[in-house]
């Protein structure tokens, strides 16, 4: 395995970060690397607002050193357009894809860039689960065609965890053609879940079944639908509408 694979085997979310800072030339490092990332035709769709405020970092990013908030931005494309007297339009959910393509994959660039550098990281979409009108507030952030999208906390681990969680293979990588599931594969991914060496819970099989479940998903799914409360929701489509995505729609 090499360097470079050994880095993204190596990598793991960290949600307890020690007081040590990043240094600005290496965090300058993590930001060049990251407009490297490949992008929808050369445009580049997206902004980093990088996060040093103590404050701030404290309640929005777990205490992180520093964080890099990853916006679906249009502005600085409009504005060049403008400029040269064209008139340009972006409002629509296909404009809107294309952005989050490019915020994402300049985000895990970013991940692992500073994994790279020995930085760790923690990703998360903890931002637009917020009242928006405040995200935009804070972070001031322009009224139209732009949407903060993910957010990268980035320090060193006060606290690693111990176990590196398993992944899943079977259902996730297709050959030429998506294959749906047959009922014994199924069942040998619910076994996936359970096995101890996975790491996909603290408890063993058997202290779940104590619980009443028939095993980790089971108690995943009575406990979670994967839905988000109700005024999260109409909030968020509710500004994506306002700041100009969805007016095609």
């Amino acid at each position: 395995m090499n360097k470079t694979m050994e880095t993204l085997h190596s990598m793991r979310s960290i949600r307890k970060f020690s007081d040590m800072e990043i240094e600005g030339k290496k965090l300058e490092e993590i930001l060049e690397t990251t407009l490297r990332t490949a992008n929808s035709g050369g445009r580049q769709v997206y902004s980093v607002v990088v996060v040093d405020d103590r404050k701030l970092l404290d309640e929005y990013f777990f205490k992180a050193n520093k964080a890099l908030v990853f916006c679906v931005d249009f502005n600085r494309w409009i504005d060049c357009a403008n400029h040269l007297n064209h008139s340009i339009q972006v409002g629509d959910i296909r404009g809107f894809f294309l952005g989050n393509i490019d915020a994402i994959m300049a985000s895990q660039t970013a991940i692992i860039a500073a994994k790279s550098l020995g930085i760790d990281s923690l990703a998360t979409s903890k931002l637009f689960r917020m009242e928006l009108e405040k995200v935009y507030k804070i972070l001031n952030l322009p009224d139209k065609y732009c949407f903060p999208l993910i957010s990268i906390c980035l320090g060193y681990a006060k606290e690693e965890p111990e176990h590196f969680k398993g992944r899943v293979r079977k259902g996730v990588i297709h050959y030429n053609k998506y294959q749906r599931l047959s009922s014994k594969e199924i069942e040998e991914i619910i076994d996936e879940y359970d096995k101890e060496e996975n790491h996909f819970s603290s408890l063993t099989k058997e202290d779940i079944q104590k619980e009443g479940y028939k095993g980790f998903l089971d108690k995943y799914f009575s406990n979670w639908d994967g839905s988000f409360p109700e005024e999260q929701i109409k909030d968020c489509y509710k500004k994506l509408k306002k700041v100009g995505f969805f007016e095609k729609m």
